[in-house]
């Protein structure tokens, strides 16, 4: 019995935000002395444009962590049901063969979570089973896939459908006084989006089938200084430390041991930033320029937090060029990482 994943669904929110407007609107706001540096670093990034709800001006005019957090669950919910609704008909399923549901949502609290949320409007079955992923952040959808593989096996088979949604223009200048370097480089890395993904246990595989050969998570030792989220009276925000700066390496040997000597074609690599993507592909033996494009493709559009691996995969399979055997990982606060071994089975749209 094989874990087959099949093609992601991104959906984008509708108004996009160019690097060009989102400088203009933060140095009209912030006469920081060193804000042209790290407007400098913030381009250095290789973001051009990221997908967001609404406009900056309406984004920082909703006042208050209650009033952001209800507009950032509202937008990411309905965006969440779009992707899930679409993954289903891409996959020929009807809610009610869902036997799973893996959910990652990080950018608003609300009780109940998204998974229950989406039971009644997807119109699931009352007895799917339930993962929700509330704190993953940027690690989420990968995370959501290595959780839907293991439950599927551990049922003795059936269908998850994984679902991943963040509203990061929320966090858009948010922290309270004068901004910092790591305020201006967030506001600008990241976008809004949603992602959806079905998986299915199958007796015998196809040709472009997408299999899930083994699983793996890690919680870096001694890395709680890399990345964290803030809640304060205004919202919500990301921070970081020094160690944020070598944490993704420091997964590498973790990463390589895990893998022991498997052969590694290709990899949909998380788009957390150009030195993530290049580090990541150099330590799996990759060459980065042929082998990040997707990745680097998926930045260019904004970081989408715990929907970017869903969109570089979802990238990926669509090109049609990876067969063979191939590494899904993603990263994120904590410091924490999430990666699957799969492999793309050879055919008419899979190269190879």
């Amino acid at each position: 019995m094989d874990v087959v994943i099949g093609r992601p669904v991104v959906v984008q929110a509708p108004y996009r935000v160019g690097t060009d407007e989102l400088e203009r609107d933060i140095r009209t706001r912030h006469k920081h002395p060193k804000l042209g540096v790290w407007l400098r670093m913030l381009r250095s990034t290789g973001v051009v444009a990221r997908p967001w709800s609404a406009p900056p001006d309406v984004t920082l005019g909703r006042t208050g962590i209650g009033v952001r957090s209800r507009a950032a669950y509202q937008a990411a919910r309905d965006r969440a049901v779009t992707a899930a609704g679409q993954a289903l008909d891409r996959s020929g399923l009807k809610p009610g063969d869902v036997d799973v549901l893996v959910t990652t949502h990080t950018t608003s609290w609300t009780i109940p979570g998204l998974d229950v949320d989406l039971v009644g409007r997807l119109g699931l079955r009352p007895d799917v089973e339930r993962i929700g992923l509330a704190t993953a952040a940027c690690v989420g959808s990968a995370h959501g896939l290595v959780h839907a593989v293991r439950s599927l096996r551990g049922r003795g088979g059936g269908r998850a459908l994984v679902v991943a949604a963040e509203d990061l223009s929320t966090l858009y200048l948010t922290r309270p006084g004068e901004p910092r370097m790591q305020d201006v480089l967030y506001a600008g890395l990241f976008g809004d989006a949603a992602g959806a993904a079905v998986l299915s246990t199958v007796d015998r595989t196809s040709a472009g089938d997408l299999v899930a050969e083994d699983v793996w998570e890690l919680v870096l030792p001694g890395s709680a200084g890399a990345y964290w989220g803030v809640i304060h009276e205004d919202g919500v925000s990301f921070d970081s430390g020094r160690e944020a700066t070598t944490a993704p390496n420091r997964v590498l040997p973790h990463l390589t041991g895990w893998l022991d000597g498997r052969a590694v074609a290709w990899a949909a690599v998380h788009p957390g930033g150009p030195g993530i993507i290049s580090g990541t592909l150099t330590g799996l033996g990759l060459d980065e320029e042929k082998s990040g494009r997707h990745a680097r493709d998926s930045l260019a559009g904004g970081n989408l937090g715990g929907v970017a691996v869903l969109d570089v995969l979802e990238r990926t399979l669509d090109e049609g060029s990876v067969s063979g055997p191939g590494v899904v990982v993603g990263f994120g606060p904590g410091f924490t990482a999430a990666a699957l071994y799969v492999r793309r089975v050879a055919g008419p749209d899979a190269a190879g």
